[in-house]
Formats: C-alpha cells, sequence, structure tokens
C-alpha cells in the first residue's frame, strides 16, 4: 500500500512540475493600452478619435451627422 502512495505522489508532482513548465512559456498578457476618444458635435455620442470624421475644429460619428452639422 505504501508504494501504491508513493506512485500517486510521484505522478502528483511531475504533472505539477509539468503544468508549471507550460506556465513559463507562455509571455505575459499585453495590457490594453487607451484610447483617445472624442465627441460627436451632432449627436453627442463619444467614440474613438481615430474613428472620427472631422470638419474644422468639430469631430462627427458619421458622414450623415457630419452633413447635418451641429444640432441646435
Amino acid at each position: 500500500m505504501a508504494k501504491f502512495l508513493l506512485f500517486i505522489a510521484l505522478l502528483a508532482v511531475v504533472y505539477a512540475l509539468v503544468r508549471a513548465s507550460r506556465r513559463r512559456g507562455k509571455p505575459p498578457p499585453q495590457a490594453h493600452k487607451p484610447e483617445a476618444m472624442t465627441q460627436c458635435a451632432h449627436c453627442g455620442v463619444h467614440f474613438p478619435s481615430a474613428e472620427s470624421l472631422s470638419e474644422g475644429e468639430r469631430d462627427y460619428c458619421c458622414e450623415d451627422h457630419r452633413r447635418l452639422g451641429v444640432r441646435s
């Protein structure tokens, strides 16, 4: 019975070592970089400035809102 328990303990150690070596090989997850946001001059929706359509100093979320201009 002692040999059986020793065998189970040995398998557990080998399993733990294999899992630890797999974790070491993976690169750490990349941190998400915040993106600059802007607000549509027509509807007020906030969205990434990389997706904006600009006219003068104003940003718009879509072509329709750019054509309509600033809502009063």
